[in-house]
């Protein structure tokens, strides 16, 4: 155990380096998600969408929100070199206005503009998303009380397309898959947010 710990400052102590020798847009999603992965609990959520995210967080990698930067309909990911991973900062989300001011972690601007990827409790369900410059951009999963895991896809605050899962995984009949331009994006890739929640696709 003693070793375990020692390990794991080190490893704390690695990705803080981290920070000043990230060399890619790859690399500062990795670094973020490396961060979350070394403290997957979020305060104040719910177990049961705590338990859901604990799956999510121990399978995806960074590669899950590249591929959904990348797709056109997105437009590309952020520019991060003046980003840092903060632990805890104030934001409004995961709507605008003072009302919705709450403690969110991950990359950021400033201090305080969510620019990559970021998550936070809202309401007892946990979610993970991208921004940039504050706004929704790239991929968003939330693992709600309820054990459903509600899927948006976002271009510069512009919702694309939104899709439910049900408890056991399968594409909730209410509320309806929405497309708001991005649904086909979404579906096409929908597989790897499935493998996340150690859900094996039968789609070829």
């Amino acid at each position: 155990m003693e070793n375990e710990k020692v390990q794991e400052e080190k490893t704390a102590e690695q990705l803080e380096d981290t920070r000043f020798t990230i060399s890619s847009e790859d690399s500062y999603i990795e670094a973020a998600v490396a961060r979350f992965k070394l403290e997957p609990a979020i305060a104040k959520s719910h177990n049961t969408a705590q338990r859901k995210y604990n799956t999510f967080c121990k399978n995806r990698n960074a590669s899950l929100y590249t591929t959904f930067y990348n797709l056109d309909v997105v437009g590309g990911a952020p520019d991060f070199k003046n980003t840092t991973f903060v632990q805890e900062f104030k934001a409004c989300a995961p709507f605008p206005g003072r009302t919705n001011l709450r403690p969110v972690s991950g990359m950021a601007k400033k201090g305080s503009i969510m620019h990559g990827l970021v998550r936070f409790n809202y309401k007892g369900n946990i979610i993970e998303e991208c921004r940039k410059n504050g706004k929704e951009h790239g991929l968003r999963v939330t693992c709600t009380q309820m054990g459903d895991i509600w899927i948006r896809l976002y271009s510069n605050g512009k919702r694309l397309a939104q899709i439910v899962l049900s408890p056991g995984y399968s594409i909730a009949e209410m509320p309806r898959p929405i497309d708001d331009g991005g649904l086909k994006d979404l579906m096409s890739h929908l597989d790897l947010i499935l493998e996340c929640f150690g859900v094996v696709s039968t789609n070829n």
